[in-house]
């Protein structure tokens, strides 16, 4: 009971820290630092100007009261007619092409100290297009602009940045489709303030102290999609992560199921491994060619047979034999595939199953082993020599391990005749190679062996 009420709430806790986490989120994303732009003097190659605008009559009397603090003053004579006078800072370093992506900001912190009688004071951002824009047509960069009454300037100035607009003049004047009459902030080139209005026999005066671009490094749509998308993510992983668990424990208690109703009076009865050196014993062996023989598949068998053994529990002892045997045991172990069923088969005897190997294959690593034996030294303080035979075949998948088993225990015989300390291998026509002790040597093979089922 206890059990069962922890894991349902530590589910709930997980759950109710989330919404606490995402609440946190949520709220955090206004308290992140802004990005922002600020264009003044003090901008590294800031690069601003003051230039007349078209007309008739006297031109207007255009000068910097500061340059540093962007004070400047306009004047037009009374017979002065359509004129203006026009503050311009540049917004690229290299080439008229290539100016700044405004569209990643939200507003325009504006501030003009201004004096006057305009009727408007247009804040204008040049934007290059190359669709339609000219390197050699300043004009032809998109004219995207606002108008701020005179009486707005009196204080601070917060522009959303979609306040700018396309005028239908400059659409106009280049002819173009509706699709390229949309306001466009990308490569915005140029940022001017300019005055709108009957000008003629006045005087200006205009101090800009602020021209600021702010906007979030990380946009709310994109903070709270990023929200969902972690939700998302958590929520697929623990769903994932439950059903792999629920399958898991579902294949678990059917194979727990199935070991139970066919396997549970053999496994009670026997094991599979031979305790002593840490490998198969005989019944293993005859599980691992059983299942091998389910499969088809070719394999080499290995039949090892340690020289001379009761000579070692004489002179030894029988605890001597035992340290023998291990050792045996971890070499066959060390130079054999996963893949691979080793087993002990009887006292000094053991059994090598190779699935996919050929003969060659098998006498060669027979023959590695051979040599691993017989240089090992298993009892350093007190050096005895221990050497091997071995006999090797092959059954491939027509045929029974039976007569593989035979056929190797067989070369194993002929090994031991043959002065022991030396590989046999069978071949599909009952030939057999040696080598180790009697190189070069060929022998016809014959005799019985027989699985215990």
């Amino acid at each position: 009971m206890d059990d069962s009420i922890r894991n349902k709430s530590g589910p709930s806790a997980i759950l109710l820290i989330g919404i606490l986490l995402t609440g946190l989120a949520v709220v955090a994303h206004r308290f992140l630092p802004e990005r922002r732009l600020v264009l003044d003097s003090a901008r590294p190659g800031a690069n601003f100007f003051l230039m007349p605008a078209g007309g008739e009559g006297p031109p207007a009397q255009i000068q910097w009261v500061d340059p540093a603090k962007q004070h400047f003053t306009c004047e037009f004579a009374r017979e002065s007619s359509g004129q203006g006078c026009s503050f311009t800072y540049l917004l690229y370093s290299t080439t008229a092409d290539r100016g700044i992506d405004l569209s990643r900001y939200r507003t325009l912190n504006l501030g003009i100290r201004y004096a006057g009688a305009a009727k408007y004071v247009r804040v204008a951002i040049r934007d290059f297009d190359p669709r339609f824009s000219r390197l050699e047509d300043a004009n032809s960069s998109k004219f995207n602009s606002v108008n701020l009454h005179p009486k707005d300037l009196g204080q601070p100035v917060l522009i959303g940045l979609n306040e700018f607009s396309v005028p239908e003049w400059w659409v106009g004047q280049y002819d173009l489709p509706r699709g390229f009459a949309q306001p466009d902030l990308r490569n915005a080139t140029a940022l001017s303030v300019d005055l709108l209005g009957d000008l003629a026999g006045t005087r200006h005066d205009i101090q800009i102290d602020r021209i600021e671009f702010t906007g979030d490094w990380i946009s709310a749509e994109t903070w709270y999609l990023g929200i969902l998308c972690v939700w998302m993510v958590v929520g697929t992983t623990y769903g994932v992560s439950q059903w792999v668990r629920m399958l898991r424990a579902h294949r678990a208690q059917r194979q727990q199921i199935h070991e139970l109703e066919h396997e549970k009076d053999k496994y009670q009865k026997l094991s599979t491994f031979d305790a002593l050196t840490n490998v198969l014993n005989r019944h293993g062996i005859e599980r691992f060619v059983e299942n091998l023989q389910a499969t088809r598949v070719h394999a080499s068998v290995i039949v090892i047979d340690l020289d001379h053994f009761k000579r070692v529990n004489d002179q030894r002892g029988h605890y001597g034999g035992d340290r023998v045997l291990r050792a045996v045991g971890e070499i066959l172990r060390a130079h054999t595939r996963n893949t691979d069923g080793l087993g002990r088969w009887g006292g000094e005897e053991f059994v090598l199953v190779c699935p996919g190997a050929n003969l060659a294959k098998a006498a060669d690593l027979a023959e590695k082993l051979r040599h691993k034996i017989m240089e090992t030294n298993f009892i350093p303080e007190d050096p005895l020599p221990i050497t091997a035979s071995f006999g090797v075949a092959v059954a491939h998948a027509d045929q029974s391990f039976e007569d593989a088993f035979r056929q190797a225990d067989q070369a194993l015989y002929l090994a031991k005749s043959r002065g022991r300390n030396c590989v046999v291998a069978a071949t599909e026509d009952q030939l057999h190679k040696v080598t180790g002790a009697r190189k070069s040597t060929w022998a016809l093979v014959s005799g019985r062996f027989k699985l215990h089922k």
